[in-house]
């Protein structure tokens, strides 16, 4: 008998795999980060508790960081808050440069950046050739869910100096991404990059004052803000500005979408391609129910409605704008379409806009669903350790600080200054910001996209058709053994076994 490590060579596979960008292969919708060089607001830095862990001097250690490039989908996923080589005058690049600072100064540790077009095939490489560089790395959630079944990460739950209850870990994440128990990547308070890929829905103030549509602020706090409620006030803007007869791209619309946004008003209605059981084991639950086949046609006939939406791929005079992402944007920002589907990440879009805009969560399904629901795109990056340690203690210890410090300054710098206070407009906007941020969705069917699930629920709305059952359930056949094998790498990823 020999042991042996299982650490398959998933390489090919990693390089092959989609890393969802909205769920399909086109430009994703979120841009660079927003600018605040001009911001003058102050904010009182919250106050350093004292922190101890099992170890407060790390000795002079390093944090070896790798992050994503500009060079993969534009730069739109770059995970810029981690690090920075210099202060700066902009808040926000000083709260990123002065978090590392206070490592060094407070607990004797230096954090180190590198990034990478490919984060986690990198990684891959090295862990497969017994090479130790790299102590955390950031990827596409879609890349490290593959990378998990190869061994290519650790067990974030089994380093003892990790306590994965404390407040600067996100609770939904560890929950909803433990298969089979185990989590090995996550997200939290190291980095903002889960808030800007947090779906959410911007409004244009004044076409609906115009129109003399309902406010979606009181409709929240009255516990209305509805499906229905919403896909009215998309029905009730139209209007032919040119005459033609025909919906073009001058005419207002309720909303424009983009390839793949489909299963986000699904998640905002309360359902999920599939949820963990006790054991962590992924349950398939798409169109599982006679509601949520409801839920399906109601949706699906809303992105399709005539004179009700408007499908990106319509827009063809892009004028100067680089992308149609960005123009489609700017038809919101004057007027033409009373509501924007995107991540956090393109509110400074909108900060020069001659109309007001507001923020607000995206619909339940009805007034009785408990709380709402905000799906966390696949192209966000998540994080874990490499699995090339015959000892992660330290790092769990430096990881533990680097994410208190980001909670205590550059989260607050970002959400208040960078959201709250320069880019949304009122009081209000902030105020759903909080709600948005804290029901955060991580579906691992959605990512896991078993017998391309996820390209079907796309794929017929996107082409203007409503899906079919039929298609659906032949798909269900398939997925069971599917789930089944992935579970089964989950449970046994990285450990040894006798043969």
């Amino acid at each position: 008998m020999k042991i042996k490590r299982i650490l398959s060579l998933l390489l090919a596979a990693l390089m092959l795999a989609p890393v969802f960008a909205s769920c399909d292969q086109d430009t994703p919708d979120t841009p660079d980060i927003p600018d605040v060089s001009d911001s003058t607001s102050t904010d009182t830095e919250p106050e350093d508790t004292g922190l101890v862990l099992g170890k407060t001097d790390l000795g002079g250690a390093e944090l070896r960081v790798m992050g994503v490039s500009a060079e993969w989908n534009y730069g739109y996923y770059t995970t810029a808050d981690i690090w920075r080589e210099e202060d700066s005058a902009d808040p926000y690049e000083a709260a990123v440069y002065n978090r590392v600072q206070d490592c060094i100064n407070k607990y004797n540790f230096n954090v180190t950046y590198t990034d990478d077009k490919s984060p986690i095939n990198a990684v891959a490489s090295m862990v497969a050739g017994g090479l130790d560089q790299v102590d955390l790395v950031f990827h596409p959630w879609s890349g490290m869910f593959i990378a998990s079944k190869g061994g290519h990460l650790l067990d974030l739950r089994e380093i003892s100096s990790i306590d994965l209850s404390n407040a600067w870990w996100d609770q939904n994440a560890n929950t909803e991404l433990s298969i089979a128990n185990r989590l090995f990547y996550t997200t939290g308070e190291i980095t903002a990059i889960d808030d800007r890929c947090s779906r959410a829905l911007y409004f244009n103030k004044d076409l609906a004052a115009a129109k003399n549509l309902e406010s979606p602020y009181e409709l929240v706090a009255n516990n209305q803000w509805t499906f229905d409620k919403f896909a009215q006030m998309c029905r009730d803007v139209y209007e032919d500005v040119d005459g033609g007869g025909t919906l073009d791209e001058d005419d207002i619309v309720g909303m424009f979408y983009e390839n793949g946004q489909f299963p986000y008003m699904m998640t905002a209605a309360g359902e999920k391609f599939a949820s963990l059981d006790e054991n962590g084991k992924p349950v398939y639950t798409w169109l599982q129910t006679s509601e949520a086949v409801t839920k399906m046609e109601t949706v699906a006939g809303f992105f399709i409605e005539d004179n009700t939406t408007f499908h990106i791929n319509k827009y063809t005079n892009l004028g100067s704008f680089s992308n149609k992402y960005a123009y489609a944007r700017s038809k919101f920002a004057t007027g033409k379409h009373l509501f924007s589907l995107g991540g956090a990440l393109v509110i400074n879009e909108f900060a020069d806009m001659e109309q007001s805009f507001g923020i607000v969560p995206m619909p339940k399904w009805n007034a009785d669903q408990t709380r709402y629901y905000h799906i966390v795109e696949g192209s966000c990056p998540m994080y874990g350790i490499p699995n090339s340690k015959t000892d992660a203690t330290d790092i769990g210890y430096m990881l533990e600080y680097f994410a208190w410090e980001g909670m205590n300054t550059v989260t607050p710098t970002y959400k208040e200054r960078m959201l709250k206070r320069r880019y949304a407009q009122d009081t209000e906007s902030a105020d759903m910001l909080d709600i948005i941020y804290a029901n955060k969705c991580f579906d691992v069917g959605y990512v896991g996209n078993w017998s391309g699930v996820v390209n079907q629920a796309n794929g017929s709305i996107d082409a203007g058709r409503l899906p079919k059952m039929s298609a659906y359930n032949r798909i269900a056949k398939t997925i069971p053994a599917l789930i089944e094998k992935d579970y089964d790498a989950y449970l046994n990823a990285g450990k040894e076994v006798v043969e």
